[in-house]
């Protein structure tokens, strides 16, 4: 029997990457878009650039973004199990974080002809990005759908982190995504935050007083990370993504290319490779234009 999977757009695949998993899918994979609305004009979140969000937000427009409806997941759904899929794996950002995951869970009631597989991600961009990869390479290797749901949600939970510097708490305040993360907005003049995810929720990780002490506290958690995923396995290959919201790396600022050259400098055992993504347009609607995240996982 033939295996769907499906993303929310928020994974920020590029194309060469979806063509890639649907390759190996048979045809079968799909991914549902977010959308964002600038003042008045609503596009789905791939329809975006980065520069005209960017350039948005910091100009003060009104910025506002929307969550697939069922009827979009159904839409998916039914196209791929027209294309002869039997089941579906379907994975979404942190339900703590979007209703994305109840829109999934509602159009998966309606589909009575799949078997469908709802994993929670707990993350998003790179992480999520990852999370597909690793249901790829699970189906690629045999295993029926609800192992390799299982192997998603347990990479998920042990296998990857986030880790991100907000220019501004600001956007997240207004997102309503802050999470325990809000004790820090009454000292937000005074502070540069570090923040992560955990469990799904935004958490404050570290406060320190300085852009370069945050940036080092956010290479020291990925290092951190790195030997703990390397403790664990001698011989996973460890990905680091340095995530940003502009076009290029260039453009991302001073921070993005140091955090980059000291995670491309650092004396990380066994093979580590290391990568810049552009957030997708609805993270950065929530995290800000100026933000500096990473990403540090294992490949499957």
């Amino acid at each position: 029997m033939s295996t769907a999977v499906l993303v929310d757009s928020t994974a920020q695949l590029s194309a060469e990457q979806r063509a890639e998993f649907d390759a190996a899918l048979g045809g079968l994979f799909r991914v549902v878009d977010l959308s964002v609305e600038v003042g008045e004009e609503l596009r789905r979140d791939s329809d975006w650039t980065p520069a005209e969000l960017c350039s948005a937000m910091r100009g003060g427009a009104r910025v506002q973004t929307s969550l697939p409806s069922p009827e979009d997941f159904s839409a998916a759904l039914r196209s791929v199990a027209e294309a002869g899929a039997a089941d579906a794996i379907v994975l979404t950002l942190p339900a703590v974080l979007s209703g994305t995951h109840g829109s999934a869970a509602s159009a998966a009631a309606e589909h009575p002809e799949l078997t469908v597989h709802l994993v929670d991600s707990r993350t998003t961009s790179a992480g999520l990005a990852g999370a597909v990869a690793v249901a790829v390479a699970g189906l690629a290797a045999g295993l029926q759908a609800a192992a390799v749901a299982g192997e998603v949600e347990d990479w998920c939970s042990a296998e990857t982190r986030t880790f991100f510097i907000p220019e501004d708490l600001e956007y997240l305040r207004r997102g309503g995504r802050i999470g325990r993360a809000a004790s820090l907005l009454g000292r937000a003049l005074s502070i540069t935050p570090v923040l992560g995810l955990r469990e799904g929720a935004v958490v404050p990780l570290a406060r320190v007083r300085t852009n370069a002490r945050a940036e080092d506290r956010l290479v020291a958690l990925v290092t951190e990370s790195c030997a703990e995923y390397r403790e664990r396995s001698a011989d996973a290959v460890i990905e680091i993504v340095v995530l940003h919201p502009e076009a290029t790396l260039a453009e991302a600022g001073d921070g993005a290319r140091r955090v980059h050259a000291a995670l491309e400098a650092a004396d990380i055992p066994g093979e580590v490779h290391v990568r810049t993504a552009v957030l997708s347009t609805v993270i950065t609607a929530h995290v800000g234009p100026g933000a500096l995240g990473v990403a540090v996982q294992t490949r499957p």
